[in-house]
């Protein structure tokens, strides 16, 4: 099972956040850059079965504004490992 480390302790901005996806899931650069565009991939474009752990663990005060914004991340992420087994979410937050 692939293992992936997404890690979004020292993103600054909203888009730091989807760029950190795109880099770390391996995302083609249409990736939509939004929960919507992330479903997409998650259910439809990576390579299953894959372990995903989210890390966020802010290291400035810009990254601790992001917290809502990692919230819907994660939800998403939780949903997808809902409906397909092949995709195992872990939080480290």
């Amino acid at each position: 099972m692939k293992e992936i480390i997404i890690d979004f302790s020292k993103c600054k901005y909203p888009m730091d956040l989807h760029n950190e996806l795109r880099e770390q899931l391996g995302f083609p650069e249409w990736y939509g850059n939004n929960l919507d565009a992330l479903w997409d991939m998650l259910t439809g474009y990576i390579e299953t079965p894959v372990n995903i752990k989210i890390v966020y663990k802010p290291e400035t005060k810009q990254s601790e504004n992001l917290k809502e914004g990692i919230d819907d991340i994660i939800e998403v992420f939780k949903d997808a490992e809902k409906e397909y087994e092949e995709i195992i979410i872990n939080c480290e937050l």
